[in-house]
C-alpha cells in the first residue's frame, strides 16, 4: 500500500485536518511505525490506531444510542425467535480476515458483513436493521449469534481496536459468562454490553439451553467525526491489504 497516494486521496475527499492519527495508523499498518500498546492483553495486531482509549469494557450509560437500541429489544428478539422458528439457517462463525471458521456450536445469522447488509436479513428482520442503523455500526459485522450448550469459545482476540463490539443479549440461561481481559460478566437479556475485542476474551455456556445474542459491531468512541469517515472509507483497502499479507 502506498501511504503517501492514500494520503493524498483522503486529503482531497475530507481536508487536510484532523487526520494525523489515521496517517499514523497507516503507517503502523505498513511497518513504517512501530505501534505502542497501552494494555498487556490488547493485541491489536491486524490493525491498530493510535491514540484511544484501551479498556477491556466500555460503559454504556453514558452513549444515546444505547438506550434507543434496548427500547427495541423485544421487537428485536421477536424477529430472532422468528428466524429460529422458520429454520433459518445459522452457520458456523467465518472470520472476515483469514476466512477460517470459528468455534463449533457458535452459530451465526449473519446480517451484515464489510457494512453491507444482506436483503434476506432486511427483509426478515426490519426492526433489527432499524435499531442497528440508529447505532454508530461499524463497517465489519452484525448477526445473531447463538452459543449452545457446552460450548467454550475460547481465549482469542479482533486484532483491530478501532471498533467496538456490542452485544444486546436476547436469551440467557444460567451457566453463561465472557470474559475480557481479566474482567468476567454476564449477559442480561436486554442490557447492552460494549467491550473492545482487540483483548483477549473468551465465552462459555455450561448450562443446558441456547444463549443468544444480537452481535455487531460500533466505532470506537475516541474517533472524531472525520476520522471515522476516513476509516470508513480506508476499510475496503485495509481488508484487502489484511487478506493479501
Amino acid at each position: 500500500m502506498d501511504v503517501d497516494s492514500v494520503l493524498v486521496q483522503l486529503r482531497a475527499a475530507f481536508g487536510a485536518g484532523g487526520l494525523d492519527r489515521v496517517e499514523e495508523c497507516l503507517r503502523i499498518l505498513v511497518g513504517q511505525r512501530v505501534p505502542t500498546y497501552l494494555h498487556d492483553e490488547q493485541e491489536p495486531t491486524r490493525l491498530f490506531f493510535p491514540g484511544i482509549s484501551a479498556l477491556p469494557w466500555h460503559e454504556t450509560a453514558n452513549l444515546p444510542w444505547v438506550a434507543e437500541i434496548e427500547s427495541s429489544f423485544e421487537q428485536i428478539r421477536a424477529e430472532f425467535l422468528a428466524l429460529r422458528a422458520e429454520q433459518a439457517r445459522f452457520a458456523p462463525y467465518e472470520d472476515l480476515y483469514t476466512k477460517e471458521l470459528g468455534w463449533q456450536g457458535w452459530d451465526t445469522y449473519q446480517l451484515y458483513r464489510n457494512g453491507s447488509w444482506r436483503d434476506e436479513a432486511r427483509r426478515r428482520c426490519p426492526a433489527t436493521y432499524a435499531a442497528v442503523e440508529r447505532t454508530p455500526h461499524g463497517p465489519r459485522d452484525g448477526m445473531f449469534t447463538i452459543l449452545n450448550p457446552g460450548v467454550h469459545i475460547t481465549p482469542h482476540t479482533g486484532g483491530v481496536n478501532l471498533l467496538l463490539t456490542a452485544h444486546l443479549p436476547l436469551v440467557v440461561p444460567p451457566g453463561c459468562a465472557i470474559k475480557v481481559a481479566d474482567a468476567e460478566r454476564t449477559w442480561e437479556p436486554g442490557n447492552v454490553i460494549l467491550f473492545d475485542d482487540s483483548f483477549i476474551h473468551e465465552a462459555w455456556n455450561r448450562g443446558t439451553e441456547q444463549r443468544a445474542v444480537l452481535l455487531w459491531d460500533v466505532w470506537h468512541p475516541d474517533l472524531t467525526p472525520v476520522e471515522v469517515q476516513a476509516l470508513g472509507f480506508l476499510m475496503p483497502r485495509f481488508q484487502r491489504y489484511l487478506m493479501a499479507v
